[in-house]
């Protein structure tokens, strides 16, 4: 016995359209069949050789074809604009800043926003990240020393120093997150040995052992 999927009444036997509402049953057949064929979600494939990846994948486990995303590219450039949007709403400092107890609006919007930035996933864009990173560690803030703990504690008692430091350290996280992203994802290739020099350098300014 079959139903209309359009009003669903009884067809009868060898009709070609619903007396009903006239539906052709020739569209009911092929809309079913159509309708098991759906499929939900997003499935990506590789530009190179066509095999299904995941969202994360960076090298192609079929044919080893490096994937590089535009997306995360923008998510990245996206996320230095809005860094350089924060800093063009900075006020400048006067010279009672130094004894304020309360961090400038500017770095606490900056510190939010590089903490919940989530690494990318592609060759490519954990690259451009680790260098843009790279770039933002303050080496005295940040250096692990003695005499950079000495000073760190010296400042304190500054909390716009002590926010700069905060700041700092932020990027330092975050560099090491894209770096295990990065050995994770694609180890064992010629951009994880660079990803790793930048890495490693930074870490023996910084004075980190690793």
């Amino acid at each position: 016995m079959k139903f209309c999927i359009n009003c669903g009444e009884k067809l009868v036997d060898g009709a070609k359209y619903c007396h009903s509402c006239g539906f052709a049953v020739n569209a009911n057949v092929k809309n079913k069949n159509q309708r098991k064929e759906e499929y939900v979600g997003v499935v990506f494939k590789c530009s190179n050789c066509g095999a299904t990846i995941s969202q994360s994948t960076a090298i192609c486990p079929s044919c080893g074809m490096k994937i590089t995303g535009k997306d995360a590219v923008s998510s990245i450039k996206d996320f230095k604009e809005q860094l350089m949007l924060i800093e063009s709403t900075r006020k400048k400092s006067k010279f009672m800043d130094v004894y304020t107890q309360s961090a400038n609006p500017a770095d606490t919007k900056k510190l939010s926003l590089i903490r919940s930035f989530p690494i990318p996933n592609t060759v490519d864009d954990i690259l451009e990240f680790i260098l843009l990173a790279s770039a933002n560690i303050a080496i005295k803030l940040s250096k692990q020393s003695t005499l950079g703990k000495i000073s760190s504690w010296m400042n304190s008692g500054n909390i716009n120093l002590s926010m700069q430091k905060t700041i700092s350290d932020a990027w330092v996280s975050k560099l090491e997150q894209a770096y295990q992203k990065a050995l994770m994802l694609f180890p064992n290739t010629v951009e994880f040995t660079n990803i790793e020099k930048i890495y490693l350098t930074k870490l023996k300014e910084l004075k980190i052992r690793k």
